[in-house]
């Protein structure tokens, strides 16, 4: 009997399921306490496969607890990669790589058990310093200082529906961070060991910036800095404003207008990374600048780095410059050595359009809702497949969102796999009811608004500073847009629209 020809080949990546959003290079960190595990799955053969099962069989590491859950696909085309995942509480878990089993089958052929890495830290706050602590086999970075634009708006505007004001959720652009990393163990000579032997340490620093947005956003929506969350704690504004739209005026928690915030907190967190260059970063930049002399060992790498927007508020899918100046530090157990930059960094996960497809009228008792995007890159080719985690939010005429997973894996709505056409569908027969349990309309005019964010695509076989250059998790496309502009109209700009009919 045939092994079924499925595979994966991409390190599975975190979601986060309160905004949906994809976490940092797709790492996942104890932080979080619920988050899902995240795969695209390919048929690898050159025949269509039939009644396909997967499933998720194990996590080695007992303290990640995943939920049991199947899927089963009727067919999945010649080279279609097909998006799973499973939601697990990583709230014990410990810090490293770790290896999950993950299941396929296909009708009359025997199963596939295919082991990948992840990739798993963890997060700390000291309630008292405030001071975050990142942990990994290879060291610990700590982040202090940790200071950001903030919101123009306090509050958002109270709800006749809701009769409740809640404070804003966003979003929070780096502008300061004081940062130590501490090897394990300290180490000789020029260079030590990066996280995982894959990511740089600066996406570690872009972690703990996401997460602390994360139980912002959290505690905006849900009344509790903690919920979800294993740490408690936000940040340090200064005295700039970054402006972003109420998107969810009355928004209610349960629906997902919490992904607005996030995929706000993604791009201005990500805003860090950039600044810290997508190639070698501000530890790997000193080691080589700095290099020890015999016998010493390196035991501790301080980095602060404060960051400028030139041209205004960082935005997704465009080359916008970020102006940092850091100091690297070197202490070994018989000197200290530094080394200082100053330069403007662009962001490079860009893309070269983005392209929506919706009914100019939809029935909403007669069919599925179908949404197609397609995503350029900026070379005007078309991103494929598992290339981007993408979805999209559809806003009702009272702004109630429902989010709408995109695909290009040539299942149901989508005709064709990786032809760069991302498809998505609900019925609204459904949501109806939803809208009235809320006494929402459903007729009227809906928007669209589509999201993408870039896949780590770095294989096992590459070196460690090959793989380090190979980043994902930034958001390369958005239907929101940043401003330091109030006069400016709202950022929050639908890519399509559509009138609802009953």
């Amino acid at each position: 009997m045939d092994i079924t020809p499925m595979d994966i080949r991409n390190r599975p990546f975190s979601v986060e399921p309160y905004t949906n959003i994809m976490l940092p290079d797709g790492i996942f960190d104890t932080a979080l306490k619920k988050q899902r595990i995240t795969c695209f799955y390919t048929n690898t053969s050159g025949a269509t496969l039939h009644e396909v099962t997967i499933y998720l069989e194990g996590v080695g590491d007992p303290g990640i607890l995943p939920v049991a859950h199947s899927y089963f696909f009727p067919e999945i085309k010649p080279g279609a990669s097909v998006r799973v995942s499973w939601l697990a509480d990583f709230e014990n878990g410990t810090p490293g790589k770790k290896l999950v089993s993950f299941i396929a089958q296909a009708k009359g052929m025997s199963l596939v058990r295919t082991l990948k890495q992840i990739f798993v830290s963890k997060t700390t706050r000291d309630t008292v310093t405030g001071e975050y602590t990142c942990t990994v086999e290879e060291g610990t970075l700590k982040i202090s200082n940790m200071e950001v634009i903030g919101p123009k708006d306090k509050w958002q505007p109270c709800s006749e529906r809701y009769k409740e004001c809640r404070p804003t959720k966003g979003p929070w652009l780096p502008a300061k961070m004081s940062m130590t990393f501490y090897p394990n163990p300290s180490y000789a000579g020029v260079h030590g060991d990066l996280p995982f032997s894959d990511p740089w340490w600066k996406i570690l620093a872009w972690i703990v910036a996401a997460i602390a947005a994360i139980v912002a956003i959290v505690a905006a929506a849900l009344g509790e800095g903690t919920a979800g969350t294993a740490v408690g704690g936000t940040f340090d504004e200064t005295t700039g404003d970054v402006d972003c739209c109420t998107p969810d005026p009355g928004g209610i928690p349960g629906d997902d207008s919490m992904t607005v915030a996030g995929v706000a907190s993604a791009i201005a967190t990500g805003a860090a990374a950039v600044g810290l260059s997508d190639d070698a970063d501000p530890w790997w930049r000193g080691q080589e600048a700095t290099p020890p002399a015999k016998g010493e060992l390196t035991v501790a790498e301080p980095v602060n780095v404060s960051f400028d927007y030139p041209s205004g508020a960082p935005n997704a899918g465009v080359p916008y410059p970020v102006h940092v100046k850091w100091e690297y530090q070197r202490i070994t157990t018989g000197s200290t050595y530094t080394h200082a930059i100053e330069e403007t960094q662009k962001n490079i996960h860009v893309n070269g359009g983005v392209e929506v497809e919706v009914p100019s009228v939809h029935h909403a008792f007669e069919k599925p809702l179908v949404i197609k995007a397609r995503f350029k890159r900026e070379d005007g080719k078309l991103f494929v497949g598992e290339y981007l985690y993408a979805f999209s939010l559809l806003r009702s005429p009272d702004d109630m969102y429902f989010l709408v997973d995109l695909a290009d894996d040539g299942i149901q709505h989508d005709d064709k796999p990786n032809d760069g056409t991302y498809t998505g569908s609900i019925h609204l027969e459904e949501v109806y009811r939803i809208l009235l349990k809320h006494k929402l309309k459903l007729e009227g005019l809906w928007r669209v608004y589509v999201f993408a964010q870039d896949v780590n695509d770095a294989t096992p076989d590459m070196l460690p500073q090959i793989a380090a250059e190979r980043i994902g998790g930034f958001m390369v496309a958005s239907g929101l847009q940043l401003t330091f502009d109030p006069t400016l109209p709202c950022p929050l700009q639908a890519q399509a629209t559509l009138t609802v009919v009953s």
